[in-house]
């Protein structure tokens, strides 16, 4: 992997503390996403075990479950989307 690959992925881990607000940003958290499995793919290739690996994730559904679009939360939201958060970034200090 080049340095300037690598850079970009531990910005891209650098991001993940700003997604764990209180009140996530469904936008701010999809255009994070894009920009992680973009990199993966430029930086590990598509066949690779990293972006396998994040392409399986299962990213909490903010729309799922029938709840509104902008409803806060509840705690086990909050958990759910705080651990996936904690999976990716597990497979990106991989990828590194």
């Amino acid at each position: 992997m080049t340095p300037e690959a690598k850079s970009k992925i531990v910005s891209l881990i650098g991001e993940i503390d700003g997604l764990r607000s209180r009140e996530p940003d469904e936008k701010k958290f999809r255009d994070w996403k894009e920009k992680v499995e973009k990199q993966l793919e430029e930086s590990c290739g598509k066949g690779s075990e990293e972006y396998s690996r994040f392409q399986r994730l299962r990213f909490f559904n903010f729309a799922g479950g029938g709840r509104a679009k902008d409803a806060p939360l509840n705690e086990r939201e909050r958990r759910e989307y705080l651990s996936d958060l904690d999976e990716a970034k597990r497979v990106l200090v991989h990828c590194i």
